[in-house]
């Protein structure tokens, strides 16, 4: 549901970072004769055995680290954006050519490389959900020094299916662990927060029109349906007699991703646990109309630089898109904040 952003110094970073856990001795090594051995592998990498060969030449040059390197951080960096090349990395594949990327994996989970890249990447909230937490920090006990990371990694594309894609850095999707399992046990391509953007849907309140709503926590009909439809309380924060639905911006249908991740991460029935913390925001609106705002500016401009800052406090809501990963809830907030005509489109 949000998009991760890393810019060109943090990406830089964490190449740096991964080349020194992965370019060690008996990693490399073990690398290095699977490129000898799985012709099928190699090809992703080399295209064809002439240009292995000339890279192997290369390879033996000292002086050439970064040269010979390249392929290899070029392949575990590619963008595994075009599902229609995905399957190039589903195999036949030798079978210690799958077991290298699964143990390597998991030693990858547990290295201080990890640690840094996350540190980098300083996700605070699920990009899949937007609603939990996934927090790292380091406890020191007994001089014993234990990095926690209160997070899962999900794979985009499973380990099952595309063990070769399993050290990949796109595929590496930190998340919740809610999500996580939920996600575990399907195959169906979510919101790709490396490459799918959350200005492609909006969430939106809606007020009960029919005598056919159903609920849609519990996927029953409606109690006393009759006198609830059309509810104007609703826009005083008074009424729970709405419904928080998921659609494409301007009513479009969902793009297939994000039809999926609702579907698969239940996102409607987990954010209309959240009629609350929405009418709240509809309160907030109809109580402190934009003349009370300027008043509360005038008699505290000495905290806030200017309007927009304060309209962002009094609805704790972040007006970059850079930030939305930073808070829960702050994707639902943004949209209808914008609903409401608080923020432009």
């Amino acid at each position: 549901m949000i998009h991760i952003q890393i810019n060109d110094a943090q990406l830089l970073q964490i190449k740096q970072i991964w080349c020194k856990w992965f370019f060690k001795n008996a990693r490399i090594n073990d690398f290095l004769k699977i490129l000898d051995t799985d012709t099928a592998f190699r090809q992703l990498i080399f295209q064809s055995t002439p240009i292995y060969l000339n890279w192997k030449k290369e390879r033996s040059n000292k002086k050439k680290i970064d040269s010979w390197q390249k392929p290899i951080v070029d392949y575990f960096f590619s963008d595994l954006s075009n599902e229609n090349t995905i399957l190039n990395y589903s195999g036949p594949f030798n079978i210690d050519t799958q077991n290298f990327f699964i143990k390597n994996y998991d030693s990858f989970r547990n290295s201080k490389a990890f640690e840094s890249i996350i540190n980098i990447m300083n996700l605070q909230v699920c990009p899949y959900c937007n609603r939990n937490f996934i927090e790292s920090y380091v406890n020191t006990d007994n001089k014993r020094r234990k990095f926690y990371f209160k997070g899962d990694l999900d794979h985009h594309y499973s380990k099952s299916n595309f063990p070769i894609l399993a050290l990949s850095f796109y595929n590496l999707i930190p998340c919740c662990k809610v999500c996580n399992h939920e996600k575990s046990s399907t195959s169906q391509h979510t919101f790709y927060p490396y490459y799918d953007y959350e200005d492609e849907y909006c969430f939106n309140i809606e007020l009960y029109k029919t005598e056919k709503e159903m609920d849609i926590i519990n996927d029953i009909p409606i109690p006393n349906i009759y006198n609830k439809i059309y509810d104007s309380t609703v826009w005083q924060g008074i009424s729970n007699n709405f419904q928080i639905k998921l659609s494409g911006k301007n009513g479009t249908p969902l793009s297939p991703h994000m039809e999926n991740s609702k579907e698969i991460f239940k996102l409607e029935k987990k954010y209309n646990h959240s009629k609350d913390y929405v009418k709240e925001l509809i309160r907030k609106k109809y109580i402190y109309p934009n003349i009370k705002k300027e008043e509360i500016f005038k008699n505290f401009k000495d905290i806030f630089t200017d309007e927009d800052e304060l309209q962002e406090t009094f609805y704790s809501y972040t007006a970059t898109s850079e930030n939305l990963s930073d808070r829960p809830l702050s994707k639902l907030t943004k949209d209808i904040l914008e609903q409401l005509k608080i923020l432009d489109n």
